[in-house]
């Protein structure tokens, strides 16, 4: 651990240097107008191992404006004690200019007691951990990601119906939102689902930017809608900002749409302009690495009309029983093969009418009765079979390659398979699903509790 003297001395050595962190600031570009409001921070911060927080917290002293964190304020188990040890000293200086966030490190003290105490009212109330403020023409929304402490954050979940009541009452403002899991990452925790509700409400109305931490590292996105598709014009720009002072880690893999990583200890610093964004990552002294860069806030994207179409026919095969038919039953059913014949494919067939405009996106929702570690493929596949007499000696092949391939799918939900490339407005389309491992997977079908449906958003515009 290191020691106070330890920490005394180098806070001497880093006031000494605070004539070149000032041409370091101005170098990167972020002198602020005085009417500009400013947000500025990081997550993944308070660590008593290190000194790096107290590099970071140097920085804050020289910029000005709103600190912000990103979750994980201090390490380990977010506990009174850390946050007076090894919090306080360091960004605690900036305390009553922070709107903070909660990180999954902070609930390893039941209920965030230690981050609620800490931060006060600043936090928002105890039990929830979300909520929002003004900057300018901006509207800041401040959400909490660890969904399972709060009861939730999907689609039906109090929060995003807080969200959804938040930004209608700041309809017109700039939008900016921060919390801790990243929906999309290239770190070591990588992209995280549970979060997509967040992303398909804030899109909705139109918001700019996301700051998120949990990866620890530096990565900027280019602005992309909530399913992970470039969107220069409507889209979301995604920061992820790690790198307030704990141990830093290595890509581990290349999301779509990423612009920049660095493994670089460090703060980002925004300039919220009424027509313009500034972003700049400001590094701890002695590290050369910057980014800096500014966008234009936008509009909401144009309003979508989503339509759900149910299966009109669907039916298992196994090579087992080449000439079964198992088109009546409740389930569907895909598995790979174990070396006895076992190979089971599904096909699924939807007819799609009465659409007007652009498809924006399209999905396949299947009902998961039996979750997989490893989950099939989906592909286009003619429409000319009957769910009456399909079989595994007459079953039909692919048509070209494979639309989506799927990983690990849980039981009792919906799951989807993005098939917008393949639907482009009204028609009848099939589908086959076949395994990529052993690892098979159930699922409701029409004669089920929860048919197989495609649903279809379409937006204005020439088909």
């Amino acid at each position: 651990m290191v020691s106070w003297a330890m920490r005394l001395r180098r806070r001497f050595v880093t006031l000494a240097s605070t004539i070149g962190l000032v041409l370091q600031l101005s170098t990167v570009g972020i002198v602020a107008g005085a009417d500009d409001p400013v947000l500025v921070g990081a997550g993944d911060i308070g660590d008593c191992t290190s000194t790096r927080d107290e590099a970071t917290a140097d920085l804050l002293d020289d910029i000005p404006g709103t600190v912000v964190t990103l979750g994980d304020n201090v390490y380990q188990s977010g506990t009174a004690a850390e946050f007076d040890t090894c919090y306080d000293p360091g960004w605690g200086r900036h305390r009553t200019r922070t709107h903070p966030s909660t990180g999954n490190h902070d609930y390893k003290t039941p209920g965030a007691a230690g981050y609620f105490g800490y931060f006060g009212s600043a936090a928002g109330d105890r039990d929830t951990g979300y909520y929002s403020y003004d900057r300018g023409a901006w509207h800041i929304v401040v959400l909490n990601s660890n969904c399972e402490e709060i009861g939730g954050c999907g689609a039906a979940s109090d929060q995003v119906a807080w969200l959804k009541a938040d930004l209608a009452a700041h309809a017109g403002s700039h939008v900016l939102a921060y919390w801790h899991h990243p929906r999309y990452s290239s770190g070591k925790h990588g992209s995280d689902p549970t979060v997509q509700a967040f992303w398909n409400v804030l899109y909705a109305a139109g918001a700019d930017l996301v700051l998120n931490g949990h990866d620890h590292d530096y990565e900027r996105f280019a602005p992309q809608d909530p399913w992970g598709r470039a969107d220069p014009t409507h889209g979301i720009r995604q920061f992820v900002v790690g790198t307030g002072g704990t141990n830093l880690r290595a890509r581990a893999t290349v999301v779509a749409n990423s612009e920049m990583f660095a493994t670089a200890h460090g703060v980002l610093k925004l300039t919220l302009r009424s027509d313009s964004y500034d972003w700049a990552f400001v590094p701890v002294a002695g590290v050369t690495f910057s980014d800096t860069g500014s966008d234009e806030p936008h509009g909401p994207p144009p309003p979508r009309t989503r339509t759900v179409f149910r299966a009109t026919a669907d039916a298992w095969v196994d090579q087992a029983h080449r000439h079964r038919n198992r088109g009546k039953t409740g389930k569907l059913l895909v598995d790979g093969d174990t070396g006895r014949g076992f190979k089971a494919h599904t096909y699924i067939k939807v007819k799609v009418g009465g659409t007007s405009g652009v498809v924006h996106r399209a999905v396949l929702r299947v009902w998961v009765t039996g979750a997989t570690r490893d989950g099939p493929t989906i592909a286009r596949t003619t429409t000319t079979w009957s769910e009456s007499t399909i079989t595994w000696a007459n079953r039909p092949g692919a048509r070209g390659g494979v639309i989506t391939d799927a990983g690990a799918i849980p039981v009792g939900a919906w799951y989807e398979f993005d098939v917008t490339s393949h639907v482009t407005g009204d028609g009848s389309y099939g589908f086959v699903l076949r395994p990529t491992s052993r690892d098979g997977i159930d699922m409701s079908s029409r004669q089920g509790t929860r048919p197989p449906r495609l649903v279809v958003e379409t937006i204005p515009g020439a088909p």
